[in-house]
């Protein structure tokens, strides 16, 4: 499916912008900046200082196709195939989770808590993109870490992260459920992004993440804590003395995986909150 675009690169800037008002709303602008720069080769800004270029023919039907596919509510990172994280480039695919600017609370609290670690160990559960641990192994030049996920789809696409961000020699990916094929040893730091949300209230998130996000990385049973209390009760054995378990948490469910935690046998629970002042990450120290 194509439309029609104007032949130069600023007017069909302003044309996806005002077409992609009502599915990007007050991201429609830099929706529109990032398809026409990915479909150009160019940097986000260059635009505006080449109004009057002339696409070419094969550069207007990439463009239309783009720009339609986003019409249609798919997300743009999956259209383009990349998305920054922590300033770094990482592949996705409709496997994995789209990395989020929230998920960098957690890297923020992570990189805290192993400024006291030398050589750190670290455990990623729910790898997706391997965002997560390969941000913190970027920081860390003597860390390591295994990332774990059930989708074999998602473990290649962490490992080709890995590599592409030079990070293969200290990452580890493998497909298991959880803690199912963690190999034997003690970690410093685990963390998990794990879905949290209730069941009944996936039908009421956003078209771009309801239609398109795997489910399995949305769904987190009926209460939205499931992956949760697995991790919690779990997690101790997997730990060194004196480690941490650190997680993302949806709106509102501090108070709840923060008892959890403590159920567990964790020590010196806290919430850390997200730019937006929200509650986003648990962390606790093994007993």
């Amino acid at each position: 499916m194509t439309v029609e675009l104007p032949t130069t690169a600023y007017a069909c800037l302003r044309f996806m912008e005002a077409g992609l008002k009502d599915i990007s709303g007050d991201c429609a602008l830099i929706d529109a900046e990032l398809l026409l720069s990915h479909t150009l080769g160019w940097p986000r800004m260059r635009v505006y200082a080449e109004r009057e270029f002339t696409l070419l023919y094969r550069e207007t039907v990439a463009l239309s196709e783009a720009y339609m596919r986003r019409m249609c509510g798919e997300p743009v990172a999956y259209i383009l195939g990349v998305q920054e994280f922590w300033s770094l480039e990482f592949d996705v695919s409709p496997e994995t989770l789209i990395p989020r600017a929230d998920t960098e609370t957690l890297v923020e609290v992570s990189l805290t808590t192993l400024k006291e670690k030398n050589s750190p160990r670290i455990l990623d559960l729910g790898t997706g993109t391997g965002c997560i641990l390969l941000s913190l192994l970027h920081e860390r030049a003597d860390a390591s870490g295994v990332g774990v996920d059930v989708n074999a789809g998602a473990v290649t696409l962490a490992q080709n992260n890995a590599h592409k961000l030079g990070l293969s020699g200290r990452a580890q990916v493998i497909e298991s459920n959880w803690f199912e094929h963690v190999p034997a040893g003690q970690f410093d730091l685990i963390t998990s992004n794990p879905p949290y949300i209730p069941a009944a209230d996936i039908e009421g998130l956003m078209q771009d993440v309801r239609d398109y996000e795997p489910m399995s990385a949305l769904d987190g049973g009926d209460d939205g804590l499931a992956a949760y209390r697995l991790i919690t009760e779990s997690a101790p054995q997997y730990l060194a003395p004196s480690g941490y378990l650190a997680v993302e948490i949806g709106i509102a469910q501090s108070e709840d995986v923060s008892r959890l935690f403590v159920t567990a046998g964790f020590e010196d629970v806290t919430a850390h909150k997200d730019l937006a002042g929200i509650n986003r990450v648990i962390i606790g120290k093994k007993s």
